[in-house]
């Protein structure tokens, strides 16, 4: 089980494997933030590859069709910046999806990086500062190749 952070022009997305590890995903982003999800949108979310949205805005995403959702531009990314005193909203995804991978399949959920190599080392500094706040020291980083190299 391997969560995909995805990460292009300060933008964020994430993709968690598996619709039942999703909908717990989700289950318990709603605890931590206080929101309910009906049936229909957890089945939605279950079925979305991959997301960038903050929390206050998800339901909207959810609602879209796929072609709307992934429209360019719509979604601004997670948010990876600590509000005083809580934690960033990135790092509650990844912890709650680490939750819901171990109480679902008894498995540690394992974490890849897909950057451009375009990207700037400042985002991918921030996102390993996150994973490493939570002990995740060991992760997949996945790069393209530059223009000049294909």
């Amino acid at each position: 089980y391997i969560a995909t952070l995805t990460v292009g022009q300060d933008k964020v997305f994430f993709g968690v494997p598996g619709q039942p590890i999703r909908v717990r995903t989700l289950e318990l982003m709603g605890e931590k933030y206080q929101m309910t999800f009906t049936d229909e949108e957890k089945l939605r979310f279950s079925l979305m590859e991959s997301f960038g949205v903050p929390i206050g805005n998800l339901k909207q995403i959810i609602m879209l069709k796929g072609d709307e959702r992934n429209a360019a531009g719509l979604q601004p990314g997670i948010p990876t910046d600590s509000v005083g005193q809580r934690p960033s909203e990135l790092h509650d995804w990844l912890l709650s999806a680490r939750y819901a991978t171990k109480e679902l399949n008894n498995v540690d959920m394992r974490v890849s990086i897909k950057g451009d190599s375009r990207e700037e080392y400042p985002s991918i500094k921030k996102i390993l500062g996150i994973l490493q706040d939570q002990n995740i020291n060991k992760f997949s980083l996945i790069t393209s190749l530059r223009a000049d190299e294909k």
